[in-house]
């Protein structure tokens, strides 16, 4: 090989490592869950900030604390807790917060599907607990196929042309840095999209821009 072809081949190399970081870290769970807490609230609820605020703590800020604390800690390998053995204790407080930040906005919103959010995340965090005691799901895939689904039903389905090339960006990502096998980013997509599916039919679609 030459001297040409293998600069080619490193700056492809590159730029792939930059996309998958990209796809990993810009997008990553705790970034599409206030994404999505957020548009869900300003579209629905009178009382959005507030609901923003509550919920955003509660279901991203607190999660993305405690991973962070526990990799500072050794607790975790990196803060997106890549092995399954040390996810246990992760969840256990996640659960908590969940259920403390589903009950607090709960009782400020106004919004049926802030609600129904709410109502969804306790039984994901739930589900993807129990799963993890023998499989290691993709919280990248099941957040970003959630979101996908859920940010474009709150202001125009159009959405969707930029919010499934995300979920797909995030999913390539996973597999290519190695973090998950295709099997576990299609186990967390799945999951994710059947969550978006309950909420819509439980909540209806909230869509303000058609």
């Amino acid at each position: 090989m030459g001297i040409e072809e293998m600069t080619e081949g490193k700056a492809l190399t590159s730029m792939l490592d930059r996309t998958a970081w990209i796809g990993s870290e810009v997008f990553s769970p705790p970034v599409l869950v206030a994404a999505m807490l957020a548009s869900l609230a300003v579209v629905t609820d009178p009382r959005w900030a507030l609901t923003t605020v509550i919920s955003v703590f509660a279901f991203a800020v607190v999660p993305q604390g405690v991973a962070i604390a526990m990799t500072l800690r050794g607790r975790a390998s990196d803060k997106f807790i890549i092995h399954r053995h040390q996810r246990h204790l992760f969840y256990g407080i996640v659960m908590a917060s969940t259920l403390l930040g589903a009950a607090a906005t709960a009782l400020v919103t106004e919004s049926t599907w802030v609600r129904w959010t709410c109502v969804i995340a306790v039984g994901l965090v739930m589900m993807v607990a129990a799963i993890n005691l023998v499989f290691k799901i993709s919280l990248h895939a099941l957040i970003s196929a959630l979101s996908a689904v859920v940010i474009a039903s709150a202001f125009s389905w159009w959405v969707l042309l930029v919010s499934i090339p995300v979920w797909a960006l995030v999913i390539w990502s996973r597999v290519y840095l190695r973090r998950h096998s295709a099997g576990e980013v299609a186990a967390g997509s799945a999951l994710g999209f059947a969550a978006a599916a309950v909420l819509l039919a439980a909540a209806g679609i909230p869509m303000r821009i058609t």
